[in-house]
C-alpha cells in the first residue's frame, strides 16, 4: 500500500468496528482491488447484509474458503502493521 494512502487512512477518525481500510472521506474501500474474500461477499449474503442496500442480500449464508484471522479495526489495527 502506498505510504500516502496508508497515512490518509490511518489518520481518519474511526467508529468502533469500521474497517481500517475503509476510506471514510471518499466513502469507499481503500484496498478494493485486493480486498479479502469476506469483503467481496459483503452485502450479497443474508448473513452479511449492508444497511445501505439490504435488498442485494439474496444469497444464502456465506461459506468462507479462507480461515478468518480476526476483525479489522477490532483485532487488527494499524498498530498491527508497525
Amino acid at each position: 500500500m502506498p505510504r500516502k494512502i496508508r497515512e490518509e487512512l490511518e489518520n481518519q477518525p474511526r467508529f468502533f468496528g469500521t474497517c481500517i481500510f475503509y476510506d471514510l472521506d471518499k466513502d469507499q474501500c481503500g484496498i478494493h482491488a485486493v480486498r479479502p474474500e469476506i469483503c467481496r461477499m459483503f452485502g450479497f449474503h443474508k448473513d452479511l447484509v449492508c444497511f445501505r442496500k439490504p435488498e442485494l442480500a439474496t444469497k444464502e449464508k456465506a461459506t468462507l474458503k479462507e480461515a478468518p484471522v480476526g476483525y479489522l479495526s477490532i483485532d487488527i489495527t494499524w498498530k498491527s502493521f508497525q
